[in-house]
């Protein structure tokens, strides 16, 4: 029996939030992980504590959002280790890893009381020589090797697409305005709708620039950095524009610019590391 089996059908869902993600929300809301294990107060400072330096914005909350996702994807795809008598669990916490290379796994152990969930998170250890120090209150600690460590979710990213994707201008200029206006103050309309073509135009040309990421539902849109007040790449971007199928399912749309810290999270979800999504945070 798959794992997803032994809990309910909700467990393991990014929300149904419809196609207009990031348009309706902009902060995602995984519920895989909190349904799967208790996680304590501070469960994300200690996983901070364990892993190689790494900038993840205010309060740690984008490493929140990593581990969220990547729960969400390993769930999925069925590849957390799960005792065969169900005492521990373990999960491959993304592509995460300690200073030295070594990679991170959440630890659980079951709950034995009779509310859900499953699950309590111990915390987050490495394998040493593929030895896990399992032990319950009042019991001797015991050595189990795991042949098979769990490993990092795959990521299926569909193509970048091949033609210039439409850009919803009412939706943009009226529900951004303020976004926008914070960059590029003190211009009217007509003048924004030119500007932010070009730059999508150029954008696009410079498509192997663009960056996978997840959506809300799990799915992958891609994020095209947008540079109108400077023309190096290596600088930070002004705006980050989601490139998402049309509701139609007829080629691919821009529906919001979203400030670089907002998409950083997502883009860094998808992706083993940090190196070309970097300068997404200078502005958060």
């Amino acid at each position: 029996m798959a794992l997803m089996d032994h809990f309910p059908s909700n467990i393991g869902s990014f929300g149904n939030h419809g196609t207009n993600w990031p348009d309706r929300d902009e902060e995602p809301d995984y519920d895989a992980l909190p349904g799967f294990a208790h996680l304590g107060r501070g469960w994300v400072d200690g996983l901070l504590d364990r892993i190689a330096p790494e900038v993840w914005g205010p309060d740690a909350k984008w490493l929140e959002t990593y581990c969220h996702a990547n729960f969400t994807l390993a769930m999925r795809q069925d590849l957390l280790h799960v005792d065969t008598q169900m005492r521990f669990a373990l999960w491959r916490v993304g592509s995460l890893a300690t200073a030295d290379g070594r990679p991170i796994y959440g630890y659980f152990v079951r709950n034995s009381g009779i509310t859900p969930p499953p699950y309590f998170l111990v915390g987050f250890i490495t394998l040493d020589d593929g030895i896990l120090r399992y032990q319950v209150p009042g019991a001797v600690c015991e050595l189990i090797r795991i042949d098979s460590p769990p490993v990092s979710p795959a990521h299926f990213v569909p193509p970048f697409p091949p033609l210039l994707p439409s850009t919803m201008w009412q939706h943009v200029l009226e529900t951004r305005r303020e976004r926008i206006a914070a960059r590029l103050p003190k211009l009217p309309d007509y003048s924004l709708r030119y500007l932010i073509t070009g730059a999508v135009g150029a954008a696009y040309r410079a498509r192997s620039r663009a960056v996978p990421g997840l959506r809300r539902d799990g799915t992958y849109q891609w994020f095209l950095p947008i540079h109108i007040t400077s023309a190096s790449p290596n600088d930070a971007p002004d705006f980050i524009a989601p490139v998402t199928i049309a509701d139609d399912g007829q080629g691919h749309v821009i529906r919001t610019l979203l400030e670089p810290h907002m998409a950083y999270p997502l883009a860094r979800a998808a992706d083993a590391d940090d190196g070309r999504i970097r300068t997404w945070r200078a502005r958060a």
